[in-house]
């Protein structure tokens, strides 16, 4: 039996995407979840990756002993392999890489202008600010254009960063709730977030 270890933050959208996927997969048992404290010397995921990142998975027992995975869709991937069920890759192999991509790119631009908010004054960069919150916008009126393409499938790898994406907006761009101009996104998305494991890891 593998037994491993997932190093994340509550936080972290990428590390909850992995705890969401052991929870999906039926791994929860099988996995060690550790809060790791990111940025300070006492970070525990230097003791087994110099990364220091959040989301990390190490395999403690099994065929893949001392194995270290540090990025979000490499670990989801590695976990999808186990547990009973379908798998979360999705019916098809390049429409579901390039949801993947999209919703990457959408979750790095509120994480990018999330911590431009949090810096003291007179270190935000404006220009930057407005930039990423338009990025946010016309992805989120696409994202409200392709519901269907969502609804499509149940459950995927993609669809939940889609979700956990649109949670971290909420999080962290407070003030500009996304839902009441994006009804068809917003009936998506309060199903996936209802799911027992979007419920498990919610960060607020």
């Amino acid at each position: 039996m593998y037994q491993m270890t997932l190093y994340h933050t509550p936080t972290s959208p990428f590390a909850r995407k992995a705890r969401i996927v052991a929870r999906e997969r039926g791994l929860i048992d099988d996995i060690t979840e550790i809060h790791a404290q990111i940025r300070t010397p006492q970070n525990e995921v230097l003791a087994i990756s110099a990364t220091g990142k959040v989301p990390t998975l190490s395999v403690d027992e099994g065929p893949d002993k001392g194995l270290v995975l540090v990025e979000s869709g490499t670990i989801c991937e590695y976990l999808d392999q186990f547990g009973a069920g379908a798998s979360l890759a999705g019916r098809s192999r390049w429409p579901e890489k390039a949801l993947d991509g999209f919703a990457h790119a959408f979750l790095d631009s509120i994480a990018w202008r999330g911590r431009d908010n949090r810096r003291p004054d007179g270190e935000r960069s404006p220009s930057f600010v407005a930039l990423e919150a338009e990025r946010q916008r016309r992805c989120l009126a696409e994202l409200e254009r392709r519901v269907d393409e969502l609804a499509a499938e149940e459950i995927s790898l993609a669809r939940i960063l889609v979700a956990v994406a649109l949670d971290f907006h909420l999080l962290r761009m407070t003030g500009e709730d996304w839902r009441p101009a994006h009804p068809k996104l917003a009936k998506w998305h309060e199903r996936m977030a209802a799911r027992p494991a979007f419920i498990d890891t919610t960060p607020f």
